[in-house]
């Protein structure tokens, strides 16, 4: 064995028993309950502004409330938001929705679009994402802002909706 691998292997030696003395030395862990969870996030409102795939001019703007229909322009369409996640994460694998926490970092509304009272279509709006179309989607949605009973309100950082927020000021 050469003298550098001599050195090197004895210094490897040298310090896990040096480590393995500390640990002898370490008082034990404090086994602690586990932190309580969270409690959940409720949603007051989401501010929605509305776009059509094929009328790239159409764009309206609701206030929306979980479970509670809302009508989409002056069309036959309505909306209703379905579902809050306050911290979206979705499985690759398996497509499931999850959260990650109950703090609003990454949060995202389930809409369910009818036409005459039927499910037409369901779309993802986020606060700090653009809106997106589906395959055949016709109708995409943009969270600008949500209320919480039990939160401050939050505001997208996204560069379109504080864009038409700004323009909703004036």
């Amino acid at each position: 064995m050469s003298r550098l691998r001599r050195a090197v292997f004895a210094g490897v030696l040298a310090g896990l028993a040096v480590g393995a003395a500390f640990a002898a030395q370490a008082p034990p862990a404090a086994t602690s309950a586990p932190a309580p969870a969270a409690p959940k996030l409720k949603l007051k409102t989401v501010d929605l502004h509305i776009f059509n795939r094929v009328f790239p001019e159409f764009h309206d703007h609701v206030e929306a409330a979980l479970n509670k229909e809302f009508r989409i322009g002056d069309t036959e369409y309505t909306g209703t938001v379905v579902r809050f996640v306050p911290d979206f994460t979705m499985d690759l694998k398996t497509g499931k929705i999850a959260t990650r926490s109950q703090e609003p970092n990454n949060p995202a509304w389930r809409v369910v679009v009818r036409k005459n009272g039927v499910p037409q279509d369901t779309s993802w709006a986020f606060l700090n994402m653009a809106p997106h179309f589906g395959k055949r989607s016709l109708i995409a949605f943009l969270a600008v802002r949500a209320t919480f009973e039990n939160h401050a309100e939050v505001a997208s950082r996204d560069t379109l909706a504080r864009k038409l927020l700004e323009q909703e000021k004036k």
